[in-house]
């Protein structure tokens, strides 16, 4: 049953990629090729970054012993008592203050003009 979905598979992909090399124009495979090639290189040195790192781990094991990572440190969470009389809400709104007051910006006196719109003026 492997063997005949390996071969399956590699029928497959041949198939596809010659189909797909009669339709690519040229720049399209350059791409494919490019990408390809990219992929197939980055392959040792991967290889190479993984056993590296297992190797510093299989050391690091061997100096310090297994580790204890699944123990975490004791968490104490104190909460503190609020004032007598306080509330955690947000404050009340207060009251309107009353009429706001505007200055028009060139105007020489908020009694002598009226706040008539600048386009008016002009």
């Amino acid at each position: 049953m492997k063997q005949f979905v390996f071969f399956s598979g590699a029928v497959f992909a041949a198939v596809f990629a010659v189909v797909a090399g009669f339709r690519l124009s040229a720049d399209a495979m350059a791409v494919v090729v490019g990408i390809v090639c990219g992929v197939l290189a980055s392959i040792p040195m991967s290889a190479v970054l993984v056993w590296t790192l297992r190797l510093r781990d299989r050391q690091l094991q061997a100096q310090y012993g297994p580790g204890n990572g699944t123990q975490y440190p004791p968490v104490i969470v104190v909460n503190g008592q609020g004032t007598a009389g306080t509330s955690s809400a947000p404050p009340m709104l207060t009251a309107n203050g009353g009429p706001r007051q505007f200055k028009i910006i060139g105007q020489e006196s908020t009694e002598a003009a009226s706040a008539a719109p600048i386009w008016e003026e002009i």
